[in-house]
């Protein structure tokens, strides 16, 4: 009787031992790329904001008609004024109140005066909102104006503007 045996070759334990360590590397880098954001986070949505100017007797309004941001320390929106002649002036909104008057002048210092209206009464921005930008003296609420023509108001958030406004 003749003995038939069949000899199996397999992969030598050496390197199967290193394609086990190759293979659990590419898995371990492919969870942390995941786990930090490189793959599969979706970018920022921009920011918008539905702005209706309007000007009364004493100041131009902003009404936000639609969207909203949120106003804290941390996201403010800054309000530039740019007159034809003259610095800028900036105003950083850190919180929204009901009204804020983030910029009167002091005294009888004369200057932008800017005043926000919010309906909400939250942290953010939202339609039906306020804001309220007149040039004139602190304490004489009737004394204040819309801002001259040629004046450019700029919204910015996030390092980004949202919203130009040129009179």
């Amino acid at each position: 009787m003749k003995i038939l045996y069949k000899k199996e070759k397999g992969v030598s334990p050496v390197i199967a031992t290193i394609l086990m360590v190759a293979i659990t590397v590419v898995l371990a880098s492919a969870v942390y790329l995941m786990v930090s954001g490189y793959i599969g986070s979706s970018p920022s949505k921009p920011v918008a904001l539905g702005v209706s100017p309007t000007t009364t007797s004493n100041a131009t309004q902003f009404l936000i008609t639609s969207g909203n941001i949120s106003v804290s320390s941390s996201t403010p929106l800054i309000i530039t004024i740019s007159p034809t002649s003259g610095a800028p002036t900036t105003v950083t909104l850190n919180s929204v109140k009901t009204p804020n008057n983030p910029n009167s002048p002091s005294g009888t210092t004369t200057g932008y005066i800017v005043v926000i209206y919010s309906v909400t009464g939250k942290n953010y921005l939202a339609a039906g909102d306020t804001i309220s930008i007149g040039y004139g003296t602190a304490g004489t609420s009737g004394s204040a104006s819309p801002i001259p023509p040629g004046t450019t108001v700029t919204f910015t958030y996030n390092g980004n503007v949202i919203y130009k406004y040129t009179a």
